[in-house]
């Protein structure tokens, strides 16, 4: 079959073949064809980069090495092959041949370790010849279909490769199926980490812990979507978020209990003060009702009820609790005194996982009644 021509920025390029020797220098003899060896005038490091113009000659299965030269001799020549390979590839190693006289001034060469898809390396007292065993973008081809290098070290060559033959259809494809094996290689490794959260937090049963699960395992799933524009997880893990958040956003109903007799109210509110709200509270009964002014969220001017959980009875420690805020304990208020002169009052205010101090004092239009009356009504 013709072969079909080809640019040299798309496949090597075969040889000059001629059915005689015409002119001295070396050549692959395959089929009847001497295919001649050119110089190559670079060093022996030929790097995927700069194999675009060099030859390459059909590999048959007895192909041999042509020596016509005039006073030849073997001592002054070494011959090297070259393996196109991802690990290493610019080690070469020197073969010994087989060496047969077969006319004046012309040696036939065997070198049983010289195979198709190498690279032919001569040096000799004159100059430096290389030529390819077969085609050199085929092997690069094959070598990119069938290695199992790492992703990160087999885009690096095939870029180079493509500095070669720009325009070779299949290597461009290939550097996209290793580029995305790339992407695969650097979003594992977030991606399990995704998954041991995840099972975390499918393990814990309580709405309070698997809440702050929750939001460590968004945090991981956002960082592997910021990895890539198109990572090959995307869409479960865009699935997992719409699935979390639908458990943040759906509260369980808590059944609302009558509040104390409201002669159980306290006849003054507290009122407190932080970098951006109020806060007053009221005791009624053993429970207390405390309302923010200025969160940046739905809790904002609700009344919420808590039960007080006291800390140290001798210092008076106690912090405020309630179940009203995405129906798990909420630890919204907190009062420490060490009994040595190491009094702080912090908030966490509902939502937002920020301790917040505090400090006693403020104006405020609330009464113990209004906030008695706005909790029945709400």
């Amino acid at each position: 079959m013709e072969q079909i021509p080809t640019s040299p920025s798309e496949a090597s390029q075969l040889a000059v073949a001629s059915k005689q020797l015409s002119a001295y220098g070396y050549y692959v003899l395959s089929d009847g064809l001497f295919y001649a060896i050119e110089p190559y005038s670079i060093k022996m490091e030929f790097g995927f980069n700069k194999l675009g113009s060099l030859k390459y000659a059909p590999a048959s299965s007895h192909f041999k090495i042509v020596v016509f030269r005039p006073d030849w001799y073997y001592e002054h020549t070494s011959f090297f092959a070259q393996d196109l390979d991802i690990v290493n590839h610019d080690y070469t190693k020197r073969i010994e041949p087989k060496i047969v006289q077969v006319a004046e001034h012309v040696y036939e060469l065997e070198f049983p370790a010289l195979k198709k898809g190498q690279l032919l390396v001569i040096r000799d007292y004159n100059n430096l010849y290389g030529i390819g065993i077969g085609s050199i973008s085929d092997a690069l081809i094959e070598l990119f279909n069938t290695t199992k290098a790492p992703p990160h070290a087999v885009i690096d060559n095939l870029k180079k490769a493509l500095k070669s033959f720009p325009d070779n259809l299949v290597i461009q494809a290939l550097k996209g199926v290793w580029e995305y094996k790339v992407l695969e290689e650097k979003t594992e490794k977030v991606w399990n980490a995704v998954q041991e959260k995840l099972q975390n937090y499918k393990g814990r049963e309580d709405r309070a812990g698997k809440l702050v699960l929750a939001d460590d395992v968004l945090h991981e799933i956002q960082y592997y979507l910021s990895l890539a524009d198109n990572t090959p997880r995307k869409v479960e893990a865009e699935a997992l978020i719409a699935e979390i958040e639908s458990y943040k956003s759906n509260k369980p109903q808590v059944e609302k209990q009558e509040l104390p007799d409201i002669s159980q109210l306290a006849e003054h509110v507290v009122c407190y003060s932080g970098d951006t709200f109020t806060l007053t509270m009221v005791d009624v009964g053993e429970e207390v009702l405390l309302r923010f002014k200025g969160i940046p969220n739905e809790y904002d001017n609700v009344v919420i009820r808590h039960k007080k959980q006291i800390q140290n009875e001798a210092t008076g420690a106690f912090i405020l609790q309630t179940d009203e805020i995405n129906g798990e304990n909420w630890n919204t208020f907190c009062y420490e005194n060490d009994g040595w002169g190491g009094l702080y009052t912090y908030v966490y205010p509902p939502q937002i996982n920020n301790q917040v101090y505090i400090q006693e004092g403020g104006i405020t239009e609330d009464t113990p009644l209004k906030l008695y009356k706005d909790y029945s009504k709400q």
